[in-house]
């Protein structure tokens, strides 16, 4: 039997350049070997395989090797993958592609019934947004098998980083079909009214309102492969009833410590997408590789000690930097969250390295508490750690107490409300410079 394969997009036009594995279907025997060249047909009058005389199914020359066939092959400017001229009768034929990963995907069983089939794969209709439209060739190697979290589902570092690792801070470039989103704002007059003062004055506000138009020409987007839910914490919202309990086993006031977390992380523990905000810090994660009687010296006796990671500059140096993308060292949330990804990415490449490591590099949560001191704060590793952080806004306020705790300096000066010592003590040395005002300027605001 000859098998003709082809693509296709939704208007019968060719997909050319697609990556194709032709191969025997799930059941199907092992069969002589697939003549795909017309030179290696031989003699053309002989029966179809797979048939005798009367058209009932027969059994192949067992003279003939039999193997289980597989074609690699790449579609021609008319979508053409391949043509089998010696194929059985009613045994299936799987056809994959190629995706972005470099994985063959199953597009599609095929079962030849006639003595000369065509068998056509049309491109599906995949939309990412209403703004996009795949082209046929990115719609056929279209990664449709990313990880997801269901709903209400917790996660875990281990999963995080063995499962979704991979995929964290990839994206892809994605042609939309001549259709863009285009932004018509309106403006008007709205009465508000001043915090301050409590007059009321005029401000200018706009709508935006976006539509969805053709441009008449394809347009390239750049989309990144994550940009889901990746956690359900239990908790996301802090309560007035949770920083009064705080500041009770902490002595001091719930004023105190809701200007630690505005000053931290903008009194929000969890991005967008689930997760709890973090900071990589490449020095710590150096630091943290060290002999347990170098861990705890400073920087400045440390910073010859050989390098573990030298071709990972980014992830493991003793010297602090690369925290956002364009950061030029300002560590504080209120204005690195937009690279929030970019920490991500780098605390999963970190953790190729070593996992323990990068856990305990990185400042976790509502309050930026880092893990590195998870054995003083109580908890049986570092992983354990970030995963109590992941359940929820109580656990990282939990994570806080434990930190000021056995931080004696920085639990006076909480208690004195002397927010540089706080800062120094809470932070380190090199915290940034407005850390102490805005502490000061959100305790005397909610004082």
């Amino acid at each position: 039997m000859q098998v003709t394969v082809l693509f296709r997009d939704v208007l019968a036009k060719p997909i050319d350049g697609l990556y194709v594995r032709i191969k025997g279907g799930t059941g199907a025997p092992a069969a002589p070997e697939w003549r795909t060249s017309l030179n290696d047909i031989g003699d053309p009058t002989a029966v179809p395989l797979g048939t005798d005389q009367s058209g009932s199914v027969a059994q192949p020359d067992a003279s003939l090797a039999m193997v289980d066939n597989t074609k690699d092959v790449t579609t021609d400017k008319d979508g053409y993958a391949l043509t089998i001229h010696n194929a059985a009768r009613n045994q299936p034929i799987d056809v994959l592609v190629k995706n972005r990963r470099g994985e063959y995907v199953l597009r599609v069983t095929v079962t030849p019934t006639k003595d000369f089939s065509a068998f056509t794969v049309s491109s599906p209709e995949f939309h990412i947004e209403a703004t996009t439209k795949l082209t046929p060739k990115e719609s056929m190697e279209q990664d449709l098998n990313l990880p997801i979290v269901k709903q209400g589902e917790v996660m875990t570092i281990e999963r995080l980083v063995g499962v979704f690792g991979p995929f964290i801070g990839a994206s892809q470039s994605v042609t939309e079909q001549g259709k863009i989103k285009k932004d018509f704002p309106e403006t008007h007059k709205e009465l508000v009214r001043d915090e301050k003062t409590g007059e009321r004055k005029t401000k200018i506000a706009i709508e935006h309102h976006y539509k969805i138009i053709d441009n008449g020409k394809p347009h390239t987007v750049i989309l990144n492969l994550l940009g889901s839910r990746l956690n359900y914490p239990k908790t996301i919202e802090i309560s007035e009833s949770r920083y009064a309990g705080a500041a009770k086993l902490l002595g001091c006031e719930p004023a105190a410590i809701k200007a630690v977390a505005l000053t931290e992380s903008s009194g929000v523990g969890f991005c967008d997408n689930g997760l709890p905000k973090i900071l990589y810090e490449r020095h710590v994660f150096f630091r943290a590789t060290l002999s347990p009687e170098k861990r705890n010296l400073p920087l400045r006796k440390i910073k010859n000690e050989p390098n573990p990671f030298p071709k990972y500059p980014n992830l493991c140096l003793p010297k602090q930097g690369g925290y956002a993308i364009g950061s030029k060292g300002d560590t504080s949330w209120t204005n690195a969250d937009e690279g929030v990804m970019h920490q991500y990415e780098r605390f999963v490449r970190a953790c190729g390295l070593n996992r323990d490591a990068a856990i305990q590099e990185c400042s976790w949560g509502a309050f930026q508490v880092m893990a590195f001191y998870y054995k003083e704060m109580g908890y049986s590793s570092a992983e354990g750690l970030a995963n109590d952080v992941m359940q929820g806004v109580d656990e990282q306020f939990d994570l806080f107490v434990a930190f000021v705790n056995i931080n004696k300096n920085a639990k006076k000066a909480l208690q004195e409300r002397d927010w540089e010592s706080f800062a120094t003590y809470y932070n380190g040395e090199s915290h940034p410079n407005k850390y102490p005002a805005l502490m000061k300027e959100y305790y005397e605001k909610y004082k």
